[in-house]
């Protein structure tokens, strides 16, 4: 995430009462959540795009513009469905709203992007906002306890909208999360490619520290 939180109500949902890890509020831009606002950003000019390769770049999908969705890279499963990701939202809302679980759908995003190590050329070996935490050798990390419980809270709507990606749908309810909270509507860009399997999880011990 790029901007700071503005108000008590986002400040405080930024600590995270499973871990006791608080989350800092300026990430490094490497991993920064990418954005909805009116428009989506077209991916081309995102700091998403220095993630990939080469040919992971030239393998690009282009959404329709009618629709305001840039170009997504998409290696390995198709793009996230723009419609879907704006329906998404709208079912993302109405959850934090009944279950008032905006903290731990904001550590659910940081977590899964938080594993970025931009000392790593390969994807997904890099880490990053990829949709690994999804997988149950990652989250039982230790500093992933407790975040089985976001994930419950959200496959319902990863069931029903099947062409957006975990990678995109976990920064969405962070990002959405902090919004419906009193904070910032943080810009994001979408288009995250989900890793396969469990076996291109990253190891335990790579989120920053304290």
């Amino acid at each position: 995430m790029t901007s700071s939180l503005g108000t008590t109500s986002s400040s405080r949902i930024l600590a995270s009462s499973s871990s006791g890890v608080r989350l800092p509020l300026h990430p490094p831009s490497s991993f920064s959540l990418l954005s909805f606002s009116s428009s989506f950003k077209p991916f081309a000019f995102s700091p998403l795009s220095s993630h990939f390769s080469p040919h992971q770049r030239r393998s690009a999908v282009n959404v329709s513009s009618s629709r305001g969705f840039g170009t997504v890279a998409s290696p390995k499963c198709a793009a996230s469905n723009p419609d879907q990701l704006k329906s998404a939202r709208e079912d993302l809302k109405q959850l934090l709203n009944s279950q008032f679980c905006h903290p731990i759908l904001v550590r659910l995003g940081w977590h899964d992007a938080g594993t970025y190590n931009k000392n790593i050329e390969e994807w997904p070996q890099r880490g990053g906002a990829n949709g690994s935490l999804r997988f149950e050798v990652e989250l039982k990390h230790a500093a992933n306890a407790g975040l089985v419980n976001a994930l419950s809270l959200i496959q319902p709507i990863k069931d029903k909208y099947s062409d957006v990606t975990f990678a995109d749908l976990f920064q969405l309810a962070s990002a959405t999360a902090i919004e419906e909270a009193g904070g910032p509507k943080i810009p994001m860009k979408y288009g995250r490619v989900d890793v396969s399997g469990p076996n291109e999880c990253p190891e335990e011990g790579r989120l920053p520290g304290k």
